[in-house]
């Protein structure tokens, strides 16, 4: 398969190289990766010199913002640099700070060649090491993500997820910020039912759930979405949704 992966970071270059070296390592079993990584804004920028090179399996796409515009934003310059590029099988979003394992983007990516045309990461599914107040704040996301879009979905806000293309091509990301995952979640659960009014279609979204296991550390906590941060995804929500502005 030849494998897309979507890479928003912002700062912590280390934690960037580490996560790129284990793509390399094992990115043979997948098939073909190339990386999107775009740079938020770090500062200091995060330089090409200390990503690992590219191989017969692997290369990275490295691209930059000048200011943090935040990590919807990443996400979507990286989506529209990988759709400019050679068609690929796959799409996945993975995050930057190690989290996510490579094994379970093979899986994600097996689930689109067998039909699907988005896969979600389910992490209460497979072998998350997810913390007590994580877990509460994540099932009380679930239920405010289900109502708001009418997808029914074990896991809420996870970062890991893969797309065919004509999945990518359609979900287009205008929430800036950490509220792009449940826009995400409701543009797909959209295409899942064919569209609306005279934009229906008949070729719908296939959407399946698989299991990954997310590792949690002190470092990825620290960087990850906090219970603050859920307040701030509801403004912005509230904003996009109710109100018609844009970030």
């Amino acid at each position: 398969m030849r494998v897309a992966v979507l890479m928003p970071v912002w700062n912590d270059p280390d934690a960037l190289a580490r996560t790129l070296r284990g793509i390399r390592h094992r990115a043979s079993e997948v098939g073909d990766v190339t990386v999107f990584v775009v740079d938020d804004g770090s500062s200091p920028p995060v330089l090409a010199a200390r990503l690992p090179p590219p191989d017969a399996s692997f290369r990275i796409v490295l691209a930059r913002h000048a200011l943090n515009l935040g990590q919807g934003a990443a996400l979507e310059t990286a989506r529209k640099l990988a759709l400019r590029d050679t068609p690929y099988d796959v799409y996945a979003t993975m995050d930057a700070d190690g989290q996510h394992r490579m094994e379970d983007l093979r899986a994600l990516a097996e689930a689109i060649a067998s039909g699907a045309d988005v896969a979600f990461g389910n992490r209460f599914e497979g072998a998350s090491n997810i913390p007590s107040v994580r877990r509460v704040v994540l099932f009380a996301a679930r239920i405010f993500e289900n109502v708001l879009t009418g997808m029914r979905l074990s896991d809420a806000h996870n970062g890991f997820r893969a797309f065919s293309y004509r999945a990518v091509a359609r979900v287009q990301i205008r929430q800036n910020r950490m509220a792009h995952a449940t826009e995400i979640r409701q543009q797909v659960s959209r295409e899942a039912r064919g569209g609306k009014g005279a934009a229906r279609r008949t070729d719908s979204l296939r959407v399946v759930e698989v299991p990954v296991s997310v590792r949690y550390t002190a470092a990825t906590l620290a960087h990850g979405q906090t219970s603050l941060g859920a307040i701030a995804i509801l403004r912005d929500l509230f904003h996009r949704y109710l109100f018609g502005g844009s970030e």
